[in-house]
């Protein structure tokens, strides 16, 4: 079970260079699985995404899950240095908020921290509890803005 006392705990943060082929990559993968043809232009080719409102093309949205993932902030270390058994480990839901755009050469830097720790009875099962817990992340441009912040929840079964 986790480890209650972690609850507040900030983990060190990472940080991701973002490369335009990058961006294109998680975009021919995402509209591949959500079975289009063709990729949003605003993600592969600079001129639309000017036309769009944007300075250069821009990274899908969830694209930062990749990058946490590469620049060895994924949650794995977290689910670890909470104690979580992974046997019994459940993704429980998944909440973004979007403040900016992710671009080619920007840097990114995400934090994460334990916002929540609790438990609940099983519906099925009085008297036996699954636990959940709360990571939240911050990501920051090279600049300090926060462009996204996400929250996610870990059931542990």
């Amino acid at each position: 079970m986790a480890d209650k006392s972690k609850l507040g705990v900030e983990f060190p943060p990472y940080t991701f260079e973002v490369e335009k082929g990058k961006i294109a990559e998680f975009a021919m993968a995402i509209s591949q699985k959500e079975g289009k043809d063709q990729v949003n232009p605003i993600y592969v080719d600079a001129e639309a995404a000017k036309k769009a409102g944007y300075k250069d093309i821009v990274a899908p949205p969830t694209f930062q899950t990749s990058f946490a993932l590469w620049a060895g902030g994924g949650l794995m270390p977290i689910i670890q240095s909470l104690g979580i058994n992974l046997i019994r480990l459940l993704h429980g839901e998944e909440e973004y908020q979007y403040f900016g755009a992710i671009h080619p050469g920007d840097t990114m830097t995400g934090k994460s921290k334990v916002v929540e720790m609790y438990d609940k009875e099983k519906k099925d099962k009085p008297g036996k509890f699954m636990e959940f817990t709360v990571i939240q992340t911050e990501i920051r441009n090279q600049r300090g803005e926060l462009i996204i912040k996400s929250r996610s929840t870990l059931v542990e079964r």
